[in-house]
């Protein structure tokens, strides 16, 4: 009697079935598969089936690049196929039909179509209907693509003031889960300015309501864009750049204001105002500031519209010490080098000759500085002759040598302004006071960095939007289309999880490697996935009958499944696996 074979199959589950149900959450699949019709030719799993798995493979694996799919889908064809319902196949994932997945998503009426249908479920499901804080901000990726090939890869100016090849992103997220609602994508070297309205109108009428709450950089106070925002019955929140437009502006206001001898407004943080009726404590406030009213008027089409523009002046202490900080750094480098243009006499210290020169070099020192007419300087023109007599048929000569004194003396009227005036910015706003007082609109505005948590999620070691390894801009456009899916993956994920973690009052431990007691309030998806790291899925063939096991659930693991509101069956319902 001949011994049954053994045969055993392990694939690695491990974070898998939770991509897979948020992703069934989110309707991708079926939001692509809605807007896009494959060519007739195409066969086997849909494109929303290849994408919604290739985005599995992506938030996993921590790769987005077309040649290690296959691969990945052929390891795990029954853990695919367990989850997803489909006949998956590795053919399903070849380069060729990721590249024309690619080139499907990079086509606007496509994308802003995808866009809109899974928008919409999104803020249905997850009930932010009532949510009317949207954040724009653009951001850069350097490629190393040759422009001359490539019309979006461009030379511009990155973020640290170099210029580099490279492509440009505007994206409009939700406040407060900071869920990506829509993104742009433009050659490196365009202008921020013109892609602010566009995202915003796109935003618009995706949520289909007045009365929005649009923040963003100082690109964004561009009068453009400030009119379509003001045009369209919605707020806007954006800090005047510095020295860049309406020159003299924060001067004359602070003039102004100090001429009234009107009080300041301080800024608490909420968690620092008392409970009660009491005031707060003063040491508490983290800034304070003033508000001045103004009329705007711009022609749009053949009418004038005109509204109201709040210009709220804030100080933020921690910022103004940091600036006045820095200014007194520049007075103190700035007046030894004022005093070195004229050194003593001495062996191999050379002198300014002329007056024009000396004024040239006072001038480029001010401006290195910047500290124009914080200075009084005065000089002095010292000549000395000497006779010098006749040698060698040369005739006798009178040699004449000049040398300035400098005398530097501080304006101390001038720093004083200029340490007054440090560390205050303008923003704008067309909301009315009741709706977004001076507070509401620092602590809004402060709030910017959920903005660049997305940035931070598309940069990172998961997504990894920079080094690009595709070659054609479709495909490049179509990737990074695919990549703002997985972010707002994990922007939903945080939310779920914080969500719930602050109805029960409670924290997560056990996520942090080496650190098991630790805990926090706000997790991130990030975290919650790696600890479901070493979760396999063994399957046993012994004659006719295949037995599988996945490897239990820790505490940990359960507790995660529950905060994100996924079923503990996504890993236990493997015993009738295909």
């Amino acid at each position: 009697m001949s011994t049954p074979e053994l045969t055993i199959n392990v694939e690695r589950l491990d974070d898998m079935p939770i991509l897979y149900g948020f992703l069934e959450k989110m309707s991708i699949q079926s939001a692509i598969d809605t807007v896009i019709k494959p060519h007739g030719n195409w066969e086997g799993l849909s494109m929303g089936w290849v994408v919604t798995i290739w985005l599995i493979h992506i938030t996993s694996v921590y790769n987005h690049r077309m040649d290690r799919v296959q691969e990945w889908v052929a390891k795990h064809l029954a853990s695919l196929r367990q989850l997803t319902g489909q006949e998956v196949t590795a053919l399903d994932f070849t380069d060729d039909r990721l590249a024309i997945c690619l080139r499907e998503l990079h086509h606007a009426s496509h994308w802003q179509r995808i866009e809109s249908v899974l928008g919409n479920r999104l803020l249905r499901v997850y009930e932010l209907k009532s949510e009317t804080v949207v954040r724009l901000d653009a951001t850069v990726g350097g490629v190393y693509h040759d422009p001359q090939q490539h019309p979006l890869f461009q030379v511009g100016k990155n973020k640290q003031g170099k210029y580099e090849t490279q492509f440009k992103l505007m994206l409009a997220s939700l406040d407060p889960l900071g869920l990506l609602l829509a993104i742009d994508v433009a050659a490196g070297n365009r202008a921020d300015d013109p892609l602010y309205v566009p995202c915003y109108q796109r935003v618009k009428d995706m949520l289909d309501k007045n009365g929005l709450l649009i923040v963003g950089d100082s690109k964004m106070s561009a009068m453009s864009s400030r009119t379509a925002i003001a045009v369209g019955n919605d707020y806007y929140l954006t800090p005047l750049p510095h020295e860049k437009s309406e020159l003299g502006l924060p001067d004359e206001l602070l003039a102004q204001f100090q001429a009234t001898g009107d009080s300041l407004t301080p800024i608490f943080l909420p968690q620092d105002l008392p409970d009660d009726d009491h005031e707060p404590d003063p040491a508490l406030a983290i800034a304070e500031g003033f508000e001045v009213s103004r009329k705007q008027a711009e022609i749009v089409g053949q009418n004038e519209v005109s509204w109201d523009e709040r210009c709220l002046l804030v100080c933020s202490f921690s910022y103004q010490q940091s600036v006045q900080a820095g200014l007194e750094r520049r007075l103190v480098k700035a007046e030894k080098a004022l005093h070195q243009l004229t050194p003593a006499r001495a062996r191999g210290k050379r002198q300014i000759s002329d007056e024009k020169s000396l004024q040239q070099a006072i001038a480029r020192i001010e401006k290195q500085y910047k500290v124009a007419g914080l200075f009084q300087v005065a000089y002095t023109e010292e000549v000395s002759e000497r006779k010098v007599r006749g040698y060698h048929g040369r005739s006798g000569r009178i040699e004449r040598k000049v040398r300035f004194q400098v005398q530097v003396e501080r304006n101390q009227e001038a720093i004083e302004w200029a340490m007054f005036k440090a560390g205050w910015r303008i923003y704008l706003t067309n909301a009315p006071q009741e709706q977004l007082s001076l507070t509401e609109a620092v602590l809004a505005y402060r709030d910017q960095y959920i903005e660049e948590n997305i940035f931070r999620r598309l940069k990172g070691k998961m997504l990894s939007i920079t080094p690009l390894y595709v070659q054609r801009d479709d495909h490049a456009q179509g990737l990074f289309h695919l990549l703002s899916l997985a972010a707002r993956l994990l922007a939903l994920g945080d939310y779920t999880a914080r969500q719930a973690l602050t109805e029960q009052q409670a924290e997560l431990s056990g996520i942090y490697p080496g650190n098991p007691k630790r805990a926090t309030p706000r997790p991130t998806m990030e975290r919650m996935l790696e600890a479901f790291d070493n979760i396999n899925l063994s399957i046993v063939y012994l004659a006719e009958q295949k037995l599988c096991q996945v490897t239990p659930l820790t505490a940990v693991q359960k507790r995660i499944l529950s905060l994100l509101g996924l079923s503990t069956t996504l890993y236990t319902d493997w015993t009738t696996i295909a």
